[in-house]
């Protein structure tokens, strides 16, 4: 199929007045390598080559014709009309921009820039919002000309934008991995930056009880202290807005999180620095927290993995430390009956009855791998747990009046209490492991 190009060009410009940014527009995807205002520049030339060739010809009807659309297609004209008429020629503003597209995009440029340094980010993408009159009307202009090969303002401006940062400043347009969106609003010139959140991937230790993991208000004040309180000097030290801690699983409030640490990503959202010193980091928290919360970060992450993080099947087992008193006392032959009885078991464990008023009421199967226990003299006995991800190993013991089966309780016959509860280990799943 053939395309009159020049043909479809004189069509528009006999209409309205075009700058060569938003003619070369309506062909923006015939040629390479050129800009739309190259195209759109390239394209007025030649018609008005043609043009001055059918008058030299003595074509009286391309003279008038020429008169006409001179105004439409702008200073490309204004040589050939001076020479013909004798006059200056009154170029129309462009019915699209108003003769402002090529200034919008070197001002969004200039004022872009200054508002991702401000954050310094090294890797940026542009976003475009354009008003709805502008758009359809560039739309309108191309169904009613049949021109298939047209690209949006939205289009040009971004690529234009982005293309300009990188290369002046050096910033590189990364659709990948961006740390920030600059947000252009034409034909209104407001810009913003979405930052994206810097998100640091370790492991963290809780070596204190009555710590809960997320900030917990109450009236008089934060009920317990908080993990997430204990990133709060890093969020001054990055400049963010705001902190999140993503963990793999949590720990119960009272309970410690000792030995391998729990697996966790800290975001920090909106932060101005984005390459910190990690160490400085973990002394922060350390100091921050008196030693009670303590960070190992292993480097920078992605978005993606905050999804693996959360998810509970992300944590294949867990082993924990349980102080446990039974009602009565226990012996050896106590000791081997629990050992014997939860090795390789399934659960069956209703959520449990502390929890019920945020969470709702369902049966789920877990797994029991192996339990050891040794005496430690009258009621008292310790034991090593090692279980599948999401089991409540408090109910384990206590039974919950049988909304968890098997548990120490049920097996002894006799109530079984947790004094004291430690997670000792967290193992990742590979596909964590591997991202």
């Amino acid at each position: 199929m053939s395309v009159d190009i020049l043909g479809r060009a004189l069509e528009v410009l006999g209409e309205r007045a075009l700058c060569d940014r938003c003619l070369g527009r309506l062909f923006a995807r015939l040629g390479y390598g050129w800009s739309n205002r190259e195209r759109g520049d390239s394209l007025k030339r030649l018609i008005v080559m043609s043009y001055h060739a059918r008058i030299k010809g003595g074509d009286r009807g391309a003279l008038e014709e020429f008169l006409r659309v001179a105004p439409n297609i702008g200073v490309q004209a204004s040589g050939l009309y001076r020479l013909l008429t004798g006059e200056e020629l009154a170029v129309r503003e462009c019915s699209l921009c108003s003769g402002r597209l090529e200034g919008f995009i070197e001002e969004a440029v200039e004022r872009g820039y200054r508002l991702l340094s401000l954050y310094n980010v090294t890797r940026f993408i542009v976003g475009v919002k354009v008003s709805r009159d502008v758009l359809e009307l560039e739309e309108s202009i191309a169904l009613r000309h049949g021109l298939a090969y047209w690209e949006s303002i939205k289009n040009e401006v971004k690529r234009e934008v982005g293309k300009a940062i990188e290369a002046r400043y050096g910033l590189k347009v990364d659709f990948g991995d961006p740390e920030a969106m600059l947000v252009v609003s034409y034909p209104d010139l407001s810009l913003d930056v979405v930052v994206a959140s810097l998100i640091v991937r370790g492991r963290y230790w809780k070596t204190g009880r009555m710590i809960s993991q997320a900030y917990w208000p109450s009236e008089g004040g934060a009920r317990y202290y908080s993990i997430e309180e204990a990133l709060y000097p890093i969020l001054r030290a990055l400049g963010g807005e705001s902190v999140v801690l993503h963990a793999s699983g949590r720990e119960d409030v009272d309970a410690r999180m000792l030995g391998s640490g729990r697996p966790a990503l800290v975001e920090v959202k909106a932060p101005r620095v984005r390459s910190p010193d990690l160490r400085v980091l973990e002394e922060l928290i350390a100091n921050s927290s008196d030693g009670l919360v303590l960070f190992k970060f292993e480097g920078l992450a992605r978005r993606s993995l905050v999804k693996a993080y959360k998810e509970e099947l992300a944590v294949r087992s867990k082993v924990y430390r349980a102080l446990v008193a039974v009602e009565g006392g226990v012996d050896e032959s106590d000791v081997s009956r629990i050992e014997e009885s939860l090795r390789g078991v399934t659960v069956l464990q209703r959520t449990p009855t502390r929890v019920l008023r945020r969470k709702k009421d369902t049966l789920r199967t877990r797994k029991v791998y192996e339990v050891k226990c040794r005496h430690l003299g009258g009621p008292l006995i310790e034991c090593l747990i090692k279980t599948s991800g999401g089991l409540y190993v408090k109910e384990l013991i206590s039974g919950d009046e049988g909304r968890t089966r098997p548990s120490f309780t049920e097996i002894l016959g006799r109530r079984a209490e947790c004094l004291e509860l430690d997670v000792l280990l967290v193992e990742e799943h590979p596909t964590i492991s591997a991202l």
